[in-house]
């Protein structure tokens, strides 16, 4: 799915206002080595944004108490650092450690939301969605709670949730929530970011394998042009979004504008893969069908021909999707009344299937 890293972490601000309590006061001394640690991690000088938030943390710890909230805050932080650098034990221990602070108060809080969503991320991450799809679902129950609403955050958690019930093939219940963040970027005027594009484009997936290609469409489109805008198209999510849309337009005999999507969706999987690659040879199998089917026997002879090229080189020549391609560009010949070279493939064709039997 990914145009980029799947997780979606937060790092919280330095105090929390939790509801019903005062707001704590902040030291001097640990708000600047906190101050210091965010500036380190955004230049990407990790380790001495470690040494900063460790600092934070001793400081807080000695002044305020291990089971305080700044130090939750501070401990957040430190594990969305190790998160970036892939430094997943370390990250869990520590937004454990925020957790088991943040869920002691009776009040629920967007802090707790938070870490909750990145702790989330971080088991999605590692491929342990059983251990994420819990995380999700407590944030999203806590969102739903607040009276001061963050959409962005509860965007996220909903569509992370999303994803992995689209993973498990549970798409009854993937769809409201890709909808639900859908909406809550649309609220706040984000419906133009990586994330947002890649859940329209998930949903545009689910209503494709249903074949509901009324409301695929558009879903791809809005995805293609957040893709385009940002210079992302070579991105395998874009590539597939072309290929679709352009399958889809042709089954409607839309071929107008069909063919530029098809178009470029061979040339950015050429550029991506390299000429010989097999996906190459799919994309001009897709595009020859429909030069084929506009009529234009001359632009799609040759892709045939470059199909059956690169199959036969990397499959050998009695593969299936060989012998498929040859009898699709044996058709194409008989519709340009080039019967003996039709014959010819077609005869190949039937001993390639007498060497499969």
């Amino acid at each position: 799915m990914d145009i980029r890293k799947a997780t979606l972490t937060a790092t919280l601000t330095l105090s929390i206002l939790f509801a019903g309590q005062c707001a704590f006061g902040e030291s001097p001394a640990w708000t600047k080595a906190n101050a210091a640690a965010e500036q380190a991690r955004q230049r990407g000088d990790y380790a001495q944004a470690e040494s900063y938030y460790k600092e934070a943390i001793s400081l807080q710890t000695a002044s305020l108490g291990a089971d305080n909230a700044e130090v939750a805050v501070s401990l957040n932080n430190l594990a969305v650092l190790y998160q970036d650098q892939y430094q997943y034990p370390k990250a869990e221990q520590a937004y454990l450690q925020a957790l088991a602070i943040l869920e002691q108060s009776s009040c629920p809080s967007a802090s707790a939301a938070r870490t909750l969503n990145n702790l989330a991320a971080l088991y999605h991450d590692e491929n342990q969605n059983e251990k994420a799809e819990p995380l999700y679902k407590r944030a999203l129950g806590i969102w739903e709670q607040l009276e001061k609403k963050e959409p962005a955050d509860e965007a996220a958690a909903a569509a992370g949730l999303a994803e992995i019930y689209h993973s498990w093939n549970q798409n009854t219940s993937a769809e409201p929530l890709y909808k639900r963040a859908i909406d809550l970027w649309g609220q706040i005027g984000e419906l133009e970011t990586a994330d947002a594009a890649d859940s329209l484009f998930q949903l545009g997936e689910i209503y494709h394998a249903r074949s509901n290609n009324a409301d695929a469409e558009p879903m791809y489109l809005r995805a293609l042009h957040v893709w385009e805008a940002s210079g992302e198209l070579k991105h395998a999510s874009a590539m597939t979004a072309q290929f679709t849309l352009g399958e889809i337009y042709r089954s409607e005999g839309k071929y107008a504008e069909s063919e530029p999507l098809l178009e470029q969706a061979l040339a950015t999987t050429e550029q991506k893969d390299g000429p010989n690659h097999l996906d190459v040879a799919t994309r001009l199998g897709d595009l020859a069908l429909l030069y084929y089917c506009e009529g234009k026997y001359e632009a799609a002879e040759p892709l045939y021909r470059r199909a059956i090229e690169i199959r036969e080189k990397n499959l050998g020549p009695d593969d299936p999707s060989v012998v498929q391609t040859r009898e699709l560009y044996a058709q194409l010949l008989r519709h340009e009344g080039r019967k003996a070279e039709a014959q010819k493939f077609e005869e190949q064709t039937t001993r390639s299937g007498a060497a499969h039997l």
